[in-house]
């Protein structure tokens, strides 16, 4: 039996960096699509023609839902960015692939290739997409609060602060996520 060549080695790989780069669009788009639905529904709708909890999302949740939607946008450019950044790798491991096979086997093309390949499956690659995930959950934060305040029909003193405090807490716990997968990459690359 010959051995596989390069390209039906990498074509798995690059298969599933292409879902996810497709996954990454996906979850872009709904968060950019909600955060439009609701800035123009909550917060562009005029009080008086709204629904009574509409009206009272206006007035008691304003600073929440403005949260909420921030929350969505910076998921959404997180997503973005990761799927930027698989593409750029999807990118090299082509172009890897395509030149090894152009150019016939080789150390050092198939040195090129697992380069690309370690990169693209390294775990702070995939920090954007944690990001993403935990603006996400800050925007289920801000939501329960604007819901919170709406149905007691009451705002929270220092809304502003109190509608500040899961981004500070994302940002750290994201911060902390930073140090851990920094480890683990290193602790990978010297089992190598």
């Amino acid at each position: 039996m010959a051995d596989p060549s390069v390209s039906d080695v990498a074509k798995p790989y690059l298969d599933y960096l292409d879902k996810e780069m497709t996954i990454e669009g996906i979850l872009s788009a709904f968060c950019v699509a909600v955060g439009g639905v609701a800035f123009d529904r909550v917060l562009g709708g005029k009080a008086d023609g709204a629904s009574s909890f509409v009206g009272q999302l206006q007035e008691f949740s304003y600073p929440f839902v403005l949260a909420a939607i921030a929350g969505l946008v910076t998921a959404a450019l997180f997503f973005y960015l990761q799927r930027s950044t698989l593409a750029w790798h999807y990118g090299e491991i082509s172009f890897a692939v395509a030149t090894e096979l152009a150019e016939g086997t080789s150390a050092a093309g198939n040195a090129a290739i697992l380069v690309s390949l370690d990169d693209a499956h390294s775990w702070s690659t995939w920090n954007r997409y944690k990001f993403g995930w935990s603006f996400l959950a800050v925007t289920a934060v801000e939501i329960l609060l604007a819901l919170f305040c709406a149905i007691n029909r009451s705002s929270l003193r220092g809304h502003w602060l109190v509608a500040s405090i899961p981004f500070v807490v994302a940002a750290v716990v994201d911060l902390l996520l930073l140090n851990v997968m920094k480890r683990r990459d290193e602790r990978d690359s010297s089992r190598l």
